[in-house]
């Protein structure tokens, strides 16, 4: 069952993806609440640079490893994470086997219309999965509490914060407490594929941990940086820590 390692000075939950929708069905169902995220290459450079965005991690209650970048970067420095866990695998997974059971689900985030479209798709998909409620990601700060009062009232098993690295982790870290018995989920451009708005990599090329280069090609202008700079920078942060031992033994010697 599932494990914490350390990787890059975060705190990982080890697991295959059989393991983590049952940990993860198991705590939506009995009403657990807390905060899940899942990190990948771009997250982890992000949070190099962002320490409100380390601290959302740090206070995680499960953290998840999402991509090729993450798996081969752990097992370098000897923490292996096995498995690709990224949310727009598991949160199917998790409606497919939570419908019969009446999961409830609510979808914030994205730009408007989408979580509506995303919803309608999930509920014929997964027929007996409850929709609590949807929410677009762009309202002023002013509505918050307005939004959050609507997700307390509509108390689904389930949150999914749709807004991106890293604002989802840092909203879920500050309101989270609000939303007493919901598990709050980080799932990025989740609502966006669910509603068809942005095609997935086909699986040959998802299988062979290369769908960061999919969405590059798709979205070239708004990801290039992330993925072309970011892998870089995210290179570096593993092979620093790789040779920081080494350093340290040289230095004393």
């Amino acid at each position: 069952m599932a494990n914490r390692v350390s990787f890059l000075n975060t705190h990982f939950d080890r697991m295959s993806s059989s393991e983590a929708i049952e940990l993860l069905l198991a705590r939506l169902l009995n009403r657990q609440g807390g905060r899940v995220y899942y990190a990948n290459a771009h997250t982890m450079v992000t949070a190099a640079q962002n320490p409100v965005l380390a601290e959302a991690l740090d206070h995680s209650d499960l953290l998840l490893a999402d991509g090729s970048g993450v798996r081969w970067g752990s097992a370098l420095l000897g923490t292996p994470l096995m498995h690709n866990l990224n949310g727009t695998d598991l949160v199917p997974a998790l409606c497919k086997d939570g419908a019969p059971k009446s999961l409830s689900v609510y979808l914030l985030g994205a730009k408007p219309g989408v979580a509506e479209e995303a919803a309608a798709n999930l509920k014929k998909a997964y027929p007996g999965l409850v929709i609590a409620g949807t929410q677009h990601g762009y309202f002023s700060q002013a509505k918050t509490e307005q939004v959050l009062e609507a997700i307390r009232v509509a108390r689904p098993h389930l949150l999914l914060v749709a807004m991106g690295v890293p604002l989802q982790e840092i909203w879920i870290n500050q309101y989270a407490n609000q939303l007493p018995s919901i598990t709050c989920m980080g799932v990025g451009a989740l609502l966006d594929f669910v509603a068809e708005r942005v095609p997935r990599a086909p699986y040959a090329i998802r299988a062979v941990g290369m769908e960061w280069l999919w969405r590059l090609a798709m979205e070239p202008g708004r990801l290039w940086q992330r993925y072309l700079i970011g892998n870089l920078v995210f290179l570096s942060l593993v092979l620093s820590y790789a040779f920081a031992p080494r350093r340290q033994g040289e230095q004393t010697t």
